[in-house]
């Protein structure tokens, strides 16, 4: 069986397309042949891959000559099937009257998101045009698997994230922390919920308690918080901003406690946060909203609290008060899992059985997880 994986733009800091990276190389694992569709942009070229997977490049992504150059290309590989992630107008135009049988995966809504309203208008149209085209309907999150049903009558497979860290990364790391940190990683945005984290700072502040946090992200909304963090005397909390690699997996590792705010909004519970799986890997506890994706991936071993700053203050002054809190098995799933949930959504037999992944083509994520 030949499975191709259609994407869009640079691989680049992006989890949607890391899942397709980390998908395809299990689906080889099984025996399956898998090429990539990518655009002709620098990271894209230099991107680790399975080396047995077949990657294919289009010319001018930017300009008009991409759409022919899409279908050509198509043509030319003649997949099986083809897997596209996330309904979009590229795709559309890519795939529209092509005989590939496709499966359509959703890792996010974006049909569902707060859009001005003619591009909201262009996203629900490509939404349901990936519904009726596909031979086979992929989500990531519970949610979105009960409204297809619901709305739709359409039985989707629910095939979340793993983890986007080679499976021995947390193994031998040095503790960074002179002293117990509570550690938040993800995106500094208007959209993460991260004035929870820093409102709970700024209480615990008041209350006269300063344990040390680290913030590990970046985005546009990083100088507000700083800004923040300045005016209100909070010298215990650190933005260390943009991490990958060893230095990021030593912070998760050797956390006191992990911290993830999460309020429930349609988007949130659409969503299949990468960070959940970072943090479930570095098998620390994790102070958590029980929202969403959240707890199908830290099941009732993570710690739940209400999405508000005096929530949070208030299980991190527990937390802290700890001298030591012991790791925490969260029984992870692997990509070879979720691999093996496709090919039965299928009905496709694996071509092989599955071979362990090494870590040589386990290569290390290319960002810090998604918020």
């Amino acid at each position: 069986m030949h499975y191709c994986f259609f994407s869009l733009g640079s691989w680049e800091k992006n989890g949607t397309l890391l899942r397709l990276r980390d998908l395809g190389a299990a689906l080889i694992r099984r025996g399956v042949d898998v090429s990539y569709l990518l655009d002709d942009v620098p990271w894209n070229r230099a991107m680790p891959l399975d080396p047995r997977a077949r990657a294919v490049f289009v010319a001018d992504p930017r300009s008009w000559k991409q759409f022919p150059a899409r279908r050509r290309l198509l043509r030319e590989l003649a997949p099986d099937y083809l897997h596209i992630i996330s309904p979009s107008p590229k795709a559309f135009l890519a795939a529209a009257g092509t005989r590939h049988r496709v499966v359509g995966d959703w890792d996010e809504w974006p049909a569902r998101r707060p859009n001005p309203p003619i591009r909201k208008a262009i996203l629900r149209f490509c939404d349901q045009w990936l519904r009726r085209r596909a031979t086979r309907c992929v989500v990531a999150s519970r949610y979105m698997q009960e409204r297809f049903r619901e709305e739709y009558g359409i039985d989707a497979a629910y095939i979340p994230h793993a983890s986007f860290m080679p499976p021995d990364a947390m193994v031998g790391l040095s503790n960074p922390y002179a002293e117990p940190t509570a550690v938040f990683m993800g995106n500094l945005d208007v959209t993460f919920d991260n004035d929870i984290l820093f409102g709970a700072a700024a209480i615990l502040k008041q209350r006269g308690i300063t344990p040390r946090i680290e913030v590990i992200g970046d985005g546009p909304d990083r100088a507000k918080w700083e800004s923040f963090c300045r005016e209100r005397g909070l010298t215990n909390v650190t933005i260390t901003g943009y991490l990958e690699g060893v230095e990021l997996w030593r912070r998760l590792r050797h956390a006191h406690v992990l911290l993830f705010p999460l309020r429930y909004s349609v988007p949130n519970v659409c969503r299949c946060p990468g960070k959940t799986f970072f943090y479930a890997q570095a098998r620390r506890p994790v102070i958590a909203t029980n929202v969403g994706e959240v707890p199908q991936v830290l099941k009732e071993k993570g710690i739940y609290v209400e999405p508000t700053a005096e929530a949070f203050a208030d299980a991190i002054t527990d937390a802290m008060s700890k001298p030591a809190l012991p790791d925490v098995d969260y029984a992870l799933e692997t990509w070879d899992t979720r691999a093996q949930a496709l090919l039965d959504a299928l009905g496709q037999p694996a071509a092989a059985p599955a071979t362990p992944p090494s870590s040589a083509n386990v290569p290390a994520p290319a960002h810090q997880g998604a918020a």
